[in-house]
């Protein structure tokens, strides 16, 4: 007798959108190529309908199988992150400041501090309140007793001041820095960069020093020639070498897509094992509620202006510039070793995104600097059950003594 499969909720009554589709031909591709690898090392095998029938074959058609069911799972599932009532406080052309209040009480009714957050320009911020109502590192700042901000870059290509990095930092950014030494107080201002925010938080600093006063950089490269030949800095510059840079030019951006097959492309075989799993789970469960969701924000990221990719992949990825102190923002170099204000570095030890050895780099050139060195990876530092005590924990704490010294 079949076993019967587990149930999924009925289509009709799943509010889909479109980045559930984004994946599903790129996804496929990768985990068959990952599975079916194996066969076509070996060079003595045909796949022709013979070789599915043995006992090599099955076992991969299964695994493929499973993927796709692991997918076709994913696609169905009802979660979709619900619309949200942000307190916006400041928006210029695509760009926006969304402010997460502090929670305060009588006997201190005033914000420890205030935290400016950058995330990278490639996906958006939601992966820094991934579930609003249970796991979110902004929301849980904002609960002991921080006021924190988080800029949204927007559509990026509707919007001329975020036309590379150079405008993004001297003129968009400098319009919000403005803003911010109008509004603040007196508590205390940090910048805390995600990722390719890390880099912009760099270029921020060295444009404004009067602005923040203590830095944290979590998961930032800054060595962009480490991490070897399966890191995602080369995966770049072997497209680069392939005339990618040309075709961005071209079309004037960078589809999302693209970024996405380069990411996924230097591990497939990572495509095909996390659809797997996820056709175990239960559909029901908060586990499976946190994977829909950081799958939602890794395939819902923008289209890049030309000028953005551009200058991103040349004067990092392929010239390695920040490593020299060459790199230039509207010819003012953003050199990590004139950055003096108190810094905390975030390097994940298991990050396949941002190699330990690339964000360690920065510790090596930043004068005061702190080091945390998480046991997670690049997604999981914000996403899992240890996330709280490995990360955001010492996030607050570093900060509250900065204070307290200052005090």
């Amino acid at each position: 007798m079949k076993q019967k499969p587990p149930s999924l909720p009925h289509p009709e009554a799943v509010i889909r959108t479109s980045v559930r589709q984004r994946p599903l031909m790129m996804t496929l591709g990768l985990a068959s190529a990952a599975l079916s690898q194996p066969a076509l090392m070996k060079g003595s095998k045909s796949l022709a309908n013979e070789y599915w029938n043995d006992g090599e074959g099955r076992t991969i058609k299964a695994s493929m199988e499973k993927v796709v069911d692991g997918l076709r799972r994913y696609q169905l599932h009802p979660y979709e992150r619900k619309p949200e009532h942000k307190s916006v406080v400041w928006s210029d052309g695509s760009a926006k400041l969304s402010w997460y209040a502090a929670k305060t009480t009588r006997r201190n009714p005033r914000a420890k501090a205030q935290i400016l957050v950058l995330p990278s320009m490639i996906n958006g911020s939601e992966i820094l309140d991934i579930l609003p109502e249970s796991q979110s590192l902004v929301r849980w700042l904002a609960s002991k007793g921080f006021d924190v901000f988080v800029l949204d870059w927007g559509r990026m290509v509707d919007d001329p001041e975020l036309k590379d990095i150079d405008t993004a930092l001297t003129v968009k950014f400098s319009k919000l820095a403005n803003w911010l030494r109008q509004q603040r107080g007196d508590e205390p201002l940090y910048g805390l960069g995600y990722c390719m925010g890390g880099v912009l938080l760099a270029g921020a600093e060295t444009l404004n020093p009067d602005l923040f006063d203590g830095l944290i950089f979590v998961a930032t490269p800054w060595d962009f020639e480490a991490g070897g030949k399966e890191s995602f800095a080369e995966a770049l510059r072997v497209w680069v070498g392939e005339g990618g840079l040309v075709r961005v030019a071209h079309l004037d951006y960078m589809p999302n897509e693209w970024l996405q097959l380069i990411f996924s492309g230097t591990d497939p075989s990572m495509v095909a094992r996390k659809y797997s799993a996820f056709a175990d789970m239960d559909m029901g469960s908060e586990k499976a509620k946190l994977f829909v969701a950081v799958e939602d924000w890794v395939n819902g990221g923008q289209d890049l202006p030309s000028g953005i990719i551009r200058q991103a992949v040349s004067n990092w990825y392929v010239e390695n510039k920040t490593m020299t102190g060459k790199w230039k923002v509207k010819g003012t170099p953003v050199n990590a070793g004139n950055i003096d204000k108190d810094s905390l570095v975030i390097i994940p030890a298991k990050d396949r995104i941002v190699p330990p050895d690339s964000a360690k780099a920065l510790v090596d050139a930043l004068p005061n600097v702190w080091v945390l060195t998480p046991d997670s990876g690049h997604i999981s530092m914000m996403v899992s059950s240890s996330a709280e005590g490995e990360v955001w924990e010492p996030i607050k704490d570093w900060i509250s003594d900065r204070i307290r010294v200052k005090a």
